[in-house]
């Protein structure tokens, strides 16, 4: 009996084919599809494949896939970690995070999943330590942890180098605890500030220092330490806002030993000099501080030492008495308060008139006439005057035999003629004009009367 190896090949194998079997001891033939009709076909699929069957009816397994977040391993299905998935450097409030929710497996969108997080459902905390933490970004948006004590250095380390704002004022301004909380507030003109103490709050801070030439006005609602309302130029003030069992203040602590030194005397005149004595006017300090009194001095022209003549004129005039006659004199003034003495005026030379003679006779020259308004100004009069170098004065008077109640001293204009601006009298009725010696020597009326209206 030849063996299987001796057998010519076959064709392709048919499912009607016939091969022998033992059946019960005896040989028998069978088909080859009759043979194999019971028995599992060929799984051919690749190395790691999941079989399964997703076909509907009886078959034979199906290749299936592996689902998202499983991987197969060998004959091992395990479910994939977190450092298998795939990385992202973004995220966007719509991306999902997997939660367990009453035991069941949930998502939620990343919005959503921040939203829960509110500073009211976490744990109360014990009073804070230097070892706390709290979560910062260092230059990335990755979140690290630092804690307090590490914080404090590095305040400590800026606090050197803070400086507080400044704001300048120019304007009438009220007081904000968003703009002025906290700053200094450079007056650099002569404004008011007011309080509003709904926009300040408690605890409100704030300097001021008055750089203009004039006063800075704290208007009603600031109590201030010196019970003036009125900061001095170059005076300064701390103020405070504050609730207190009483209601609210606003409260102005000012500096009493800032005040500004006046300004420069302008204007200083001389006139109605006469043989000992010379008047003198000027205009009110303007610029720096209020000046309280002002001090006149003088000295002989030629010479340097200055002699105070009065240190405590309230005025803007001051007649100098007790001069030698002929004799030039220097003349100068300056404002003096609390801050101290200031400027001196330009100084003003002028020379007194010779020693007065009697005068022996009077001719007017130019009398007043007509009618003039009360206390609108001077008159201007003069006279003839014998002799020529006796000084006079000239005055009014509602009568022509009763003397004036004041003089001005008269000048020199030439030779013998001697004249002087005499004020409007500030009484309505008729006057006389009068001239005399200045040692009272030859009273002498003008005849006509002028009117005073």
């Amino acid at each position: 009996m030849p063996t299987i190896s001796q057998l010519p090949p076959a064709t392709p194998v048919q499912a009607a084919d016939l091969v022998p079997v033992s059946q019960s001891g005896t040989t028998a033939a069978t088909t080859v599809g009759s043979l194999l009709a019971n028995v599992q076909p060929a799984i051919l699929t690749p190395s790691g494949s999941l079989l399964g069957r997703v076909s509907l009816g009886a078959g034979g397994p199906e290749a299936i896939s592996v689902g998202f977040g499983l991987e197969l391993n060998g004959d091992t299905l395990n479910a994939i970690g977190i450092t298998g998935l795939t990385a992202t450097g973004t995220i966007s409030a719509s991306d999902l995070v997997g939660i367990s929710q009453g035991g069941a497996d949930r998502n939620i969108s990343y919005a959503a999943f921040l939203d829960g997080l509110t500073i009211d459902l976490a744990q109360p905390a014990t009073p804070v330590t230097d070892t706390d933490t709290f979560w910062v970004a260092q230059g990335t948006s990755t979140m690290l942890r630092q804690t307090f004590a590490a914080i404090w250095s590095w305040i400590a380390t800026k606090l050197p180098s803070y400086k507080r704002p400044v704001v300048e004022i120019t304007t009438d301004t009220t007081l904000d605890g968003t703009v002025h909380n906290g700053a200094m507030l450079i007056c650099s003109q002569a404004v008011t500030l007011s309080p509003a103490f709904i926009n300040m709050g408690n605890g409100f801070s704030c300097d001021i220092i008055n750089l203009s030439d004039g006063g800075v006005t704290l208007a009603s609602g600031i109590t201030t330490s010196t019970g003036s309302a009125i900061l001095l130029p170059r005076q300064y003030a701390v103020i405070r806002g504050a609730n207190y069992t009483g209601g609210s203040v606003v409260y102005a602590g000012i500096s009493s030993s800032a005040v500004a030194v006046p300004g420069q005397v302008t204007g200083l005149a001389a006139n109605g000099a006469t043989s000992s004595a010379i008047t003198l006017s000027w205009s009110a300090s303007t610029g720096g501080g209020v000046p309280a009194s002002y001090t006149v001095q003088l000295r002989s022209t030629g010479t340097t030492n200055w002699i105070t003549a009065n240190g405590a004129v309230t005025g803007t005039t001051f007649t100098v008495t007790g001069l030698a006659a002929s004799s030039s004199y220097d003349y100068q003034v300056y404002g003096v308060n609390a801050g101290g003495s200031g400027p001196a005026s330009t100084i003003v030379t002028v020379s007194t008139l010779a020693a007065a003679g009697a005068v022996s006779a009077v001719t007017w020259n130019v009398a007043p006439t007509g009618s003039y308004v009360h206390a609108s100004g001077t008159v201007g009069v003069n006279a003839h005057v014998t002799p020529a170098s006796a000084s006079v004065q000239f005055g009014f008077s509602t009568s022509s035999t009763v003397a004036p109640p004041g003089w001005t001293a008269g000048s020199l204009v030439n030779t013998d003629l001697w004249g002087a601006f005499v004020p409007i009298p500030t009484v309505a009725g008729s006057w006389y004009a009068w001239c005399e010696g200045s040692d009272g020597s030859s009273p002498t009326v003008y005849p006509t009367p002028f009117v005073v209206t």
